[in-house]
């Protein structure tokens, strides 16, 4: 079984060591511990060693030996059913299991009630058809090269919509349950991993990815993963794909 899988609307990855600050992103996030794992919440108990479901947003911090953390964007098929079995909730546990003999990121999911497929083209028909096609647009990055952010500024889709800025922002955040500025953000910061998984190193990834240098893109992943781009290379075990 791969380590690291990274397709649209969804980015999952086998750690091992892994230690973060409080944090908080705009994903919903699926953890399912191997070895010692320990979640806080913001203002809520602390689980240990349970898998665990996390609503968006919400803030938390991860201590775990090994294990894999998934991250589900709101608004895809598997989004749609993580928040159905949130139900309103900011999280859900399950009690421990044994993966060792899981072969694939579908039989992952099934732990806790999700049903992955593949991305097909009828993966976004419950969007609006120009965010659906915006993704459609986006989602090339996983295959070409990155797009860089000056091409993403929302004056200028929104021109191409043909609606105003304000009503493009308006639309976005009602069909992805997350702002435009932090999804772009997130999509960079996937191209990014994607370029290191490719073999670049830190700088070259922050260039393809549209950041200023290796710092910038370090001091906005730490802010969104409680983690640095460092120390997490170092928990991605060797040989991820």
């Amino acid at each position: 079984m791969k380590k690291l899988f990274i397709e649209p609307g969804i980015f999952a990855i086998q750690t091992q060591v892994l230690d973060t600050q409080m944090h908080q992103h705009t994903l919903i996030q699926l953890t399912i511990p191997v070895e010692r794992a320990t979640l806080t919440l913001e203002n809520q108990q602390t689980t240990h060693n349970l898998i665990s479901l996390l609503k968006a947003s919400a803030p938390h911090q991860l201590s775990m030996q090994q294990g894999w953390v998934i991250l589900i964007e709101p608004s895809s098929q598997l989004g749609l059913q993580a928040n159905t079995i949130l139900n309103n909730n900011n999280y859900k546990t399950w009690p421990p299991a044994d993966i060792s003999n899981i072969a694939n990121l579908s039989e992952l999911l099934k732990t806790v009630g999700l049903h992955y497929q593949p991305l097909t083209s009828e993966e976004n028909h419950h969007l609006d058809p120009r965010i659906a096609a915006l993704l459609a647009k986006l989602n090339q990055c996983f295959n070409q090269a990155c797009i860089k952010p000056e091409h993403w500024l929302a004056k200028d889709i929104a021109h191409s919509l043909n609606v105003s800025e304000s009503r493009f922002l308006h639309l976005f955040k009602e069909n992805m349950q997350l702002p435009w500025r932090p999804y772009l953000l997130w999509r960079r910061l996937i191209c990014a991993i994607q370029a290191i998984n490719k073999g670049h190193n830190a700088t070259q990834a922050a260039y393809i990815a549209g950041f200023s240098d290796s710092a910038h893109l370090s001091r906005t992943f730490k802010k969104q993963f409680g983690i640095t781009l460092r120390d997490a290379l170092v928990a991605v075990p060797k040989n991820n794909i």
